[in-house]
């Protein structure tokens, strides 16, 4: 593959792990910085560059030789936080599994399928592609995210068809600021299973570098393309604001959206899914899959508290602790000599060593 499209591999998957339910929705864009109005603007431009800076730095981190999120909590803060850390994340993955399936069943409610259908039908095609690993992971990315950018251009120059949402004036609230780096906290976060071991799909370390850039560059377009819609309006009560938004469009049109906002929820729960996989080593373990099944079933139980209340009260809570991942990853620096210590666990002692990630 020439190198511009391994670039861009690396890109896609790095935007499909971060576009979930909560973006594609237009939720969490609404949230974070469309209701900030103007501000909004500012935080965008931030979150861009913390994305693009500190993805590109978390996938040449993970060259070290991490197998999972937990290892490289444990290089980046140390033993004893890094534990701390690798429990709440694995909670939050499992949560954030549950806000993928709500907005599944969201989708599936607003065409008038049902929510169960949307749910269980989402938890086992995510289960057939978290058995490929990374290549399932690469090939979904490839297929969505494409579209993504495509309807978030039709949403724009289709907006004189758009139905504001009733009470859709309001005042900006104050906190743009914390908001837009809750956001770029989180983010980056959750995306730590998946960017760690990105390493094992692409070695080049300037491949990874120019491929954080470029999706960080890629979200941050995506963003403003929902901001432009979304500042004008009061999306609080809304579950899916771009969905609500389309209700006038030609009915195709909105099953194309639908299709598009379904598949950027599903990529993100597969990364979530392929994190908690990766965690446990459920793939080396026999009924690994199972098990895995057995987790995002009870993330359907989760799923019921709805999609706009899960993201309202647990992302700026996971934000608020990203927090403390994130100023680490942005203050401590890769060794000029390309060499970075591996900590890994043996008999419950953490040993470290020198490894020279160039031989990798």
């Amino acid at each position: 593959m020439a190198r511009c499209g391994r670039v861009a591999t690396v890109a896609l998957i790095y935007i499909g792990t971060v576009v979930g339910a909560g973006f594609a929705s237009g939720q969490e864009i609404w949230f974070f910085f469309s209701r900030f109005q103007e501000k909004g603007w500012l935080g965008i431009v931030l979150s861009v560059l913390l994305l693009g800076s500190l993805g590109a730095k978390a996938m040449e981190w993970g060259r070290c030789g991490v197998e999972s999120y937990s290892d490289f909590l444990t290089a980046l803060v140390g033993p004893y936080y890094g534990k701390f850390c690798d429990l709440v994340m694995t909670v939050f993955l499992f949560v954030l599994s549950g806000v993928m399936l709500a907005g599944s069943g969201a989708v599936t409610v607003e065409l008038g399928w049902g929510r169960a259908l949307g749910s269980w039908l989402t938890v086992f095609l995510t289960i057939l592609v978290v058995s490929r690993r990374l290549s399932g992971l690469k090939g979904v990315n490839l297929l969505v995210v494409p579209m993504l950018f495509l309807m978030g251009l039709v949403l724009n120059l289709n907006g004189k068809h758009v139905l504001p949402p009733a009470g859709a004036t309001f005042a900006p609230p104050r906190g743009w600021l914390l908001s837009a780096l809750q956001y770029s906290a989180y983010n980056l976060v959750m995306s730590l299973p998946v960017l760690v071991t990105l390493y094992q799909l692409e070695p080049e370390p300037s491949v990874l570098r120019w491929g954080g850039w470029a999706g960080g560059l890629a979200l941050g377009f995506l963003a403003i393309l929902q901001h432009l819609v979304l500042r004008r309006y009061n999306f609080a009560t809304i579950d899916l604001p771009l969905l609500y938004l389309t209700q006038k469009w030609n009915r195709w049109w909105r099953y194309l959206y639908s299709f598009v906002l379904w598949g950027e929820l599903f990529t993100t729960l597969v990364a979530h899914a392929y994190g908690l996989s990766s965690r446990f080593k459920l793939a080396e373990r026999t009924g690994g899959l199972v098990k895995l099944g057995a987790l995002l079933a009870l993330a359907v139980v989760v799923s019921r508290m709805g999609f706009a209340r899960l993201i309202a009260r647990f992302y700026p809570l996971f934000g608020f602790f990203s927090l403390t991942i994130l100023l680490p990853l942005a203050l401590r620096p890769l060794t000029a000599i390309r060499k970075e210590k591996e900590i890994y666990r043996k008999k419950g002692i953490f040993v470290r060593r020198e490894v020279d990630i160039n031989k990798r």
